[in-house]
């Protein structure tokens, strides 16, 4: 895959600001040491400062130098996306349930789902499957309260209900849990571990393209 604006990556690389707070340091001399005959000599160090940047921009070091910025970004990616899942899993670590079978399966899905984002951020990387299952399991808890809380209203005020809505969802969404927190377990082992990191690359981005 092409690199996007190389050389705007390049310019905000740490070689070119170094290069670049130096240069402007020896304007700043020659202005003061020359006064008003400084602008032969601020020239001719702008003159050195772009063919510097030419020729390092053309070179192994240069590439080394954009290399690592765009790993950069994408190791910001990555902790971004990281981190607005780890606040998911957060919100659902409060989650007051009332049904001890729910109860359960959210603390194993609270162990998994830690672990997991743990080594993402331990590897810089992170699978779309199992970040999946973490959206799946707050839609899940939702569902669950919102017809917990209805079926409540409903007792409470003798309202007339149809069986299924009427019937006890702790069994069917804490099994679903359940199978969420072990998919996200088995993606550990899948997607993160055992892979270099242009492997987990490379398979972040087709899960990503798949989903």
């Amino acid at each position: 895959m092409p690199v996007k604006k190389p050389f705007l990556l390049y310019l905000r690389s740490r070689l070119n600001l170094v290069i670049s707070a130096t240069g402007a340091l020896l304007i700043v001399l020659s202005a003061f040491l020359f006064g008003g005959h400084a602008g032969p000599p601020i020239l001719a160090l702008i003159v050195a400062y772009a063919a510097v940047t030419f020729v390092l921009f053309f070179s192994r070091r240069g590439a080394k130098e954009i290399v690592q910025e765009v790993d950069e970004d994408r190791l910001k990616k990555v902790r971004e996306k990281v981190g607005s899942y780890a606040a998911m899993r957060e919100k659902l670590a409060v989650l007051r349930l009332g049904d001890d079978r729910m109860s359960k399966a959210m603390e194993y899905f609270l162990q998994e789902s830690g672990a997991y984002l743990e080594k993402c951020r331990e590897l810089g990387s992170y699978s779309p499957l199992a970040n999946e299952r973490i959206e799946r399991v707050v839609d899940i808890c939702q569902v669950f309260l919102d017809e917990r809380d209805q079926n409540a209203t409903a007792h409470r005020y003798e309202a007339p209900t149809d069986k299924d809505h009427a019937a006890d969802p702790g069994e069917q969404f804490s099994r679903e849990i359940m199978e969420c927190a072990a998919v996200i377990k088995e993606r550990v082992t899948e997607d993160l571990l055992g892979q270099s990191g242009e492997e987990r690359l490379s398979i972040m981005k087709e899960l990503e393209e798949k989903k």
